[in-house]
């Protein structure tokens, strides 16, 4: 019994187990995809029309988006440009109104010097000129070139026209004094300009003959 048993199990396999067939699952063919049903495309073409609306609505969207950032940007801008305006002009205002102060204290020292008064006074407005002026030049105030400068009609007024042996156009004394404030006029000059010997004596000859008839 147990050679029987061995030689099952060192032998050949036998011809009715080598054709048994195996047990190992066939994989099944796939059915072939269904065809599409008219209800899937209608389906279909309702979600891309839906994705083509929220397409439009988005870039619609988008667009007011950018519009409005647009109109915001130039607001500020706007806004920004007003309150600079509105602080140059006041700013402008109480150093003009510096300057009438300075004129003051100027012309009281000029008179304080003449009259000989005490020199502690005179002491004490020069201190305050000198505090005015170092106040207008932290701010950027220049003074307008005076006497000796060529006429500028953009920074003087020319308060009268004077025969001198100078040359046309010349200033030749300031009646007050004018500023800039960082290259724009705060104050124009007015001053005293040099005219043509010429037409002086032109204008004389006029007179006269006007007068002998």
């Amino acid at each position: 019994m147990s050679y029987i048993l061995d030689e099952k199990e060192d032998g050949p396999v036998s011809e009715t187990v080598a054709h048994q067939p195996s047990k190992t699952p066939v994989a099944e063919e796939k059915p072939e995809q269904e065809e599409s049903t008219p209800d899937t495309l209608n389906q279909v073409s309702r979600l891309e029309e839906a994705l083509d609306h929220e397409r439009e609505k988005s870039e619609d969207l988008l667009r007011r988006l950018q519009y409005l950032q647009a109109d915001f940007e130039n607001y500020r801008k706007r806004v920004e440009k007003e309150m600079g305006d509105v602080k140059r002009l006041s700013n402008e205002r109480l150093l003009s109104d510096l300057l009438t102060v300075k004129d003051e204290l100027d012309l009281a020292f000029a008179k304080a010097r003449e009259t000989k008064q005490n020199p502690v006074l005179l002491e004490g407005v020069g201190m305050i000129q000198k505090r005015v002026q170092s106040i207008l030049s932290k701010e950027g105030v220049e003074r307008i070139l005076g006497a000796g400068s060529r006429f500028n009609p953009d920074y003087h007024e020319a308060a009268l026209r004077v025969v001198s042996d100078e040359e046309e156009g010349t200033v030749l004394e300031e009646v007050r004094a004018g500023y800039t404030l960082k290259g724009r006029v705060l104050r124009p000059s007015i001053v005293k300009v040099a005219g043509k010997k010429s037409m002086e004596k032109n204008e004389q000859a006029e007179t006269s003959e006007a007068d002998s008839e």
